[in-house]
């Protein structure tokens, strides 16, 4: 075998053994990192004669990717709200943050319903309020309650 072909094919090897393990670990980096916060809240529904709904924990996840925001509440069922800034085909997406608080809205664009998230940043309460349907009926449920933050 020519030498020179042998010393192309290990090159090629290793380009190929570098693909394969580099690239995935640089294609996540890509991603902006997730930060976690607890927080207490307690929902009620203004509609319903201010009903109040159980306290619950839940967890805020937040992500920042340029000018944009992506927040979102884990927790029990009615206490789930996700929102961005970015507007797509079937959302109008807004960008809340002020020097005061973080925050941003999202509004369906064939249904109307409305979601919206916001964190005041001293002290760290939580603001959130979005739209479920209820019997047939569009009803906004609103969450409220202090976070933690943990470094």
């Amino acid at each position: 075998m020519n030498p020179v072909v042998g010393v192309i094919r290990w090159l090629a090897k290793v380009c190929v053994l570098a693909y394969v393990c580099l690239v995935p670990g640089l294609s996540g980096s890509a991603w902006a990192q997730t930060f976690k916060m607890p927080c207490d809240v307690e929902g009620t529904i203004p509609s319903l004669d201010d009903r109040k709904l159980d306290a619950a924990k839940v967890v805020v996840e937040i992500q920042s990717l340029g000018k944009n925001v992506f927040l979102k509440i884990n927790g029990p069922k009615l206490y789930q709200v996700q929102v961005t800034s970015l507007t797509t085909e079937e959302f109008d997406g807004k960008n809340l943050t002020t020097a005061k608080e973080m925050g941003a809205y999202k509004k369906h664009r064939k249904t109307g319903l409305e979601s919206e998230i916001r964190l005041q940043r001293e002290p760290i309460m939580l603001h959130a309020f979005h739209d479920v349907s209820y019997y047939g009926k569009i009803t906004r449920v609103h969450v409220d309650g202090p976070c933690t933050f943990t470094p």
